[in-house]
Formats: C-alpha cells, structure tokens, sequence
C-alpha cells in the first residue's frame, strides 16, 4: 500500500464507475491530503507494481476501492493495524479482520432518470439544522446519527466542494423528506440520509425526492448509487 499523487486518474483507471471509488474520489476533492486526520493510498502488486485498488482515511473511518486483482491478504493486514472502527467496501470481497461485526446490504444503481416525477410536489433546498432534526426523527438500528457539530461541520465543508447536495420536500414549511448526496464525483454520486419524517410516511415522498434528486444527477451525466442495510429502504 503506497501513496500516489495522481491519486485521482489512477482511480479512474482501474473503474471509471464505481461507488467506492465515488466516495474516494469525493473525499479526495473535499479533504486535502496534507490535512492531519485524512490520508490516501493506493494498492500495489509487489510483482509487477500495477495498481489493484485505493483506499481511503478520515479519522477512523476507512474507505476500500477492492478489485479482482487486490491482495486481500495484504490489505486485511493493513487494515488491522491501522487503527480502523469502520470500514466500507464492496461485499464481493472478504477481509479477514478478526471477528468484526458486519452489515451487509445490496447497492442500487441508476444511470437512466426516471419518468413521472410529480413535479407538482414543494421541492427544496433544506438547510443543514432541518436535514438533522429530520435524520434524527428516523434514527434506527441501521442508522444512528453522529453529533450535530460533526454532522453540520462536515457537511458545511462539502457543500463548499460541491461534493453534497441536498433537496427535500416541504409541507409548508416543514420539512418531511430529503435526500442528499453523501459523495460525489465527476461521473457519479452516492445517495445517503434518505429520510421521510414517521408522520408523513406511506405517501411516497421519500422515493419521489430520491427520483428528484436522482434525475437532476443524471442529467449532469453521474451514475447514481444507493447503499441499501438489508431489510432497510424498501
């Protein structure tokens, strides 16, 4: 595992459509390298020093970009010692890390818009207060959300980058549902937070802002990725 300072064009050799490569790459464009409680390396074959993967750092929560090609050996090593609480990565590949719990779940991907999007319905751009106190009325066992000042601080940067976005719709004034971006690149971006306030469920608000905001990605030419828990987001 090295690092490289073309990180980004390495990436997108090995997959120009991958969702872990998206979450990478948009960690990449918000959080320079040179900032203390991020890093980013590539993987490389000791024997012919072609790049397999890439993997990312902030705090200690990690991100794997695997291939067919990665040393899954080599990389589970690593990852052992390297301080991880989180890791993600595609189920297609199993790392040994000494009995750590796992969740697993399916990725949706949508690359063509949708049709009959009920353009009629109030959509929005909710401000990072709301999208909490929404995240946080549907907190449940496959999601628990992080402090508001991690939350927000995280956000507020991202959204500097243009590496999130966020739409919701209002009944009123109230926002009851939303959908954001949690990573975006050139080519593609990972839909997360998708929320529907308890009272407001049963209406299709959540699937009409995730068709909403899916299409206006779309439109930019991105692959758009949903990371769904089992038995979750049905």
């Amino acid at each position: 595992v090295t690092a490289n300072e073309n990180y980004i064009n390495v990436i997108m050799n090995l997959s120009a459509e991958d969702p872990f490569a998206c979450r990478i790459i948009s960690q990449y464009n918000s959080y320079d390298s040179s900032l203390a409680f991020v890093d980013y390396w590539t993987i490389i074959d000791d024997k012919t020093d072609e790049c397999t993967g890439a993997i990312s750092r902030c705090g200690t929560n990690f991100i794997l970009f695997l291939t067919d090609k990665t040393n899954l050996e080599e990389v589970s090593s690593f990852m052992r010692v390297a301080g991880a609480s989180s890791a993600i990565c595609s189920g297609d590949f199993n790392l040994n890390l000494y009995g750590s719990k796992s969740v697993s779940g399916v990725i949706l991907k949508k690359s063509e818009p949708f049709e009959n999007v009920d353009e009629s319905i109030n959509f929005d751009v909710p401000d990072i207060k709301e999208v909490y106190n929404l995240i946080v009325s549907c907190a449940d066992e496959n999601f628990v959300p992080p402090p508001f000042d991690d939350f927000y601080v995280d956000v507020n940067h991202k959204l500097r980058h243009n590496a999130t976005r966020m739409y919701g719709v209002y009944d009123g004034t109230k926002l009851v549902a939303m959908a954001m971006t949690v990573a975006e690149s050139s080519n593609g971006a990972v839909l997360g937070a998708v929320s529907c306030h308890p009272d407001y469920r049963k209406h299709g608000y959540g699937s009409t802002v995730v068709k909403y905001i899916s299409n206006r990605l779309i439109a930019e030419n991105k692959t758009v990725y949903l990371h769904r828990a089992k038995n979750a987001n049905q």
